[in-house]
């Protein structure tokens, strides 16, 4: 071993005997290391293959240059190469979220996808010891709490075996080496929160006492045992209905201590979200009402408080809707809840509206919001009830009337009904 970069990194690798590997390879100082330092020693390593994916992201002008210099670079070694494309600010407009984190959204969709196509191991990234302080930066000035100060995601397929090596050792490598890289010259750009502490924040501490880097390194330790220890003490569970939809018990969640609340929320949300502590904040508050409750969240979430559960889903599941069932219809699919509504006998024949609730809806004489009300049934299933209707008179309504000539399957998968078992 001729760097201390070598050395950091085969002691780091040796889980990988007889593994395959995915190699991130962006076309960096950092990544190019690592793919050659894999390749160099590969056999020693006892790995089994080795492949490399680009991920050309579309942000800068020489994107495209930098995927052919990748795939020159894998050709040079012998590496099968993979290139895929991102738009990443078509999806920022679709979103609503930041350039960065589109990238890693998507960067993320296709490795993950790739991995699980070619049955391999891990997806290797080459974030290193720097990247690591930069993160507790960014996460130490957007408000994160101290059990969630350290680190990246703790995914077991992804493999950072760069994680303890500084960018000083990663620059010896390449050099002594001489491993052709590229520039991405938007690192220069202060716009970027990461860069700007990067060039001004970690430049100064490197002058000023490199020390501090083993400093903050511990304090992230402390930081992840923190975690660990309030994994341990939390045992509430909450109920995944779909991909965006999931509750848990007010009850339970009411027995925790106030801390205990906080984390269990803000992990909740980070499943979800780009969650901040003011979010969490706002969701606290709610607990402090006696009414159903519901606040807007990030990237069309909504988190609710209602009578036995509390809710985080996307806001398409409460959209009104409003079908015609004409004359001869049995079926009518409400597609984004995933129910169909039947009708048998004579309602098969007769022409209704099929819809969900809105403000002053009566049903049977009565007001449709206390009779859910007194039924305990929560916002959220009031929201999302079927509701029949006739001439202007709600005839039927989910949760309430009978099925009868009405009745209501689901579709493939799972619809809101099942929360309330």
């Amino acid at each position: 071993m001729n760097t201390l970069y070598e050395k950091k990194v085969f002691e780091n690798c040796r889980e990988l005997k007889g593994k395959s590997i995915l190699i991130a390879l962006s076309g960096g100082k950092d990544s190019v290391s690592l793919l050659h330092f894999f390749i160099k020693n590969q056999s020693v390593l006892g790995i089994k293959f080795i492949v490399a994916c680009h991920i050309n992201h579309h942000i800068r002008e020489n994107s495209n240059k930098d995927a052919m210099f990748c795939k020159n670079f894998c050709e040079d070694l012998g590496v099968k190469f993979y290139l895929f494309d991102i738009y990443v600010y078509d999806y920022v407009r679709r979103f609503g979220m930041s350039i960065e984190e589109a990238a890693r959204v998507l960067r993320y969709e296709k490795l993950y996808s790739l991995l699980k196509k070619l049955e391999y191991d891990f997806i290797v990234t080459a974030h290193h010891k720097d990247d690591l302080i930069e993160n507790f930066f960014i996460r130490i000035f957007r408000g994160t709490p101290i059990y969630n100060l350290a680190g990246f995601n703790n995914d077991k397929r992804i493999f950072r075996p760069l994680i303890n090596v500084g960018r000083e050792e990663i620059d010896n490598y390449v050099n002594f080496f001489k491993i052709p890289f590229v520039e991405d010259m938007t690192n220069k750009d202060e716009r970027y929160l990461r860069n700007w502490i990067r060039n001004k924040i970690l430049k100064e501490i490197k002058n000023y006492n490199k020390g501090f880097y083993n400093n903050i390194e511990r304090l992230l330790h402390e930081s992840k045992d923190l975690k660990r220890y309030l994994d341990k003490r939390i045992s509430l569970d909450y109920k995944i209905i779909r991909s965006n939809f999931v509750s848990f018990e007010l009850e339970q969640f009411n027995k925790l201590e106030y801390y205990e609340k906080r984390y269990f929320l803000m992990n909740l949300l980070l499943k979800f979200i780009k969650a901040e502590k003011k979010y969490v904040d706002e969701i606290i508050k709610l607990f402090q009402k006696k009414t159903s409750k519901r606040i807007n969240l990030p990237e069309n979430f909504l988190f609710e408080k209602s009578i036995s559960r509390c809710y985080l889903f996307k806001n398409e599941y409460v959209k009104r809707f409003e079908i015609v069932k004409d004359c001869g219809e049995t079926e009518i699919l409400i597609e984004h809840l995933g129910k169909i509504v039947t009708f048998d006998n004579d309602l098969k024949n007769r022409k209704l509206i099929v819809r969900n609730r809105k403000e002053g809806d009566k049903f049977e004489g009565k007001k449709l919001k206390d009779v859910f009300i007194d039924k305990k049934i929560d916002l959220i299933i009031r929201d999302t009830a079927i509701l029949v209707e006739e001439n202007g008179e709600i005839i039927w309504a989910e949760y309430i009337s009978k099925e009868g000539s009405i009745k209501i399957k689901k579709m493939e998968g799972v619809y809101e009904r099942e929360l309330l078992s």
